[in-house]
């Protein structure tokens, strides 16, 4: 069946790591091949839409083997969504976004477009590493609620809620792989988690938010303050891949196909 978990051949993974930027350096894919192989369950590569993690309508994600695939799934989606969102701000096509969303005009000056497009480029280089490791989802575009990209103030207040979500759901697949004792994963998603914790800081400093840097730790360490640089409200950290593409559904985002 196409959703059944496969054993990767050697080759096939080592092919697929090379074009990978995160895995280009031999030792580094030679340590994840390793761990890959390792284990009876590895992650199969190729058209498996979301090895049967979530279920199609994307509500009701049921049980699967390994909490880590889980998110890492539902990241390939958390990305695509980023992906289209950045694209809409900027008014551009993607292959995530529906035509209808693109701004009709320009939301930000020359310099905070250039933070978006960076952003952009960012998630996708996300999508790609994730990806390469077959990792999927069962929904590619995505259509945002009407009004997101009507105005600068629209686009931000929506786009910093959705890094928090990112970032809630990143935090969570990091405790998922230490408690399974995968410290490659963990760091991998360490490694991008501080990227859309960067992004969230510059969308809120567009925004004109003070500080834009508001917090001394993410997840649930500690409270907030009237302390300068910990006013902020602590993300969530999602407790299953499920919770954060709920999150995602919560905000109105709605997968068309």
């Amino acid at each position: 069946m196409a959703n059944e978990i496969q054993t990767p051949k050697p080759e096939r993974i080592e092919n697929v790591l090379r074009t990978s930027e995160f895995f280009r350096a031999t030792n580094t894919r030679r340590k994840f091949m390793q761990r890959i192989l390792a284990s009876s369950s590895g992650v199969a590569l190729g058209g498996a839409l979301g090895l049967g993690v979530l279920s199609r309508n994307m509500k009701s994600a049921h049980a699967a083997d390994d909490p880590v695939i889980d998110f890492g799934n539902a990241a390939v989606g958390a990305e695509r969504i980023g992906i289209a969102f950045y694209s809409n701000a900027l008014g551009r096509t993607s292959p995530f976004g529906v035509p209808s969303d693109l701004a009709k005009g320009t939301l930000l000056d020359s310099a905070h477009r250039i933070y978006f497009q960076a952003a952009r480029n960012q998630e996708d280089a996300h999508r790609a590493v994730l990806e390469s490791l077959g990792l999927n989802f069962p929904f590619s575009v995505f259509g945002f609620p009407a009004g997101t990209f009507d105005s600068a103030q629209a686009m931000l207040a929506f786009g910093e809620q959705l890094e928090s979500v990112f970032i809630g759901a990143y935090l969570g697949a990091i405790k998922a792989a230490a408690s399974a004792t995968n410290t490659f994963i963990a760091e991998a998603a360490a490694q991008i988690v501080g990227v859309e914790c960067e992004h969230r800081v510059l969308i809120r400093d567009i925004a004109g938010e003070d500080p834009p840097n508001d917090r001394f730790f993410e997840g649930d360490v500690g409270a907030a303050s009237n302390t300068l640089g910990n006013t902020g409200a602590r993300s969530t950290v999602y407790a299953s891949a499920g919770d954060a593409v709920n999150a995602l559904l919560a905000l109105g985002i709605t997968p068309v196909s």
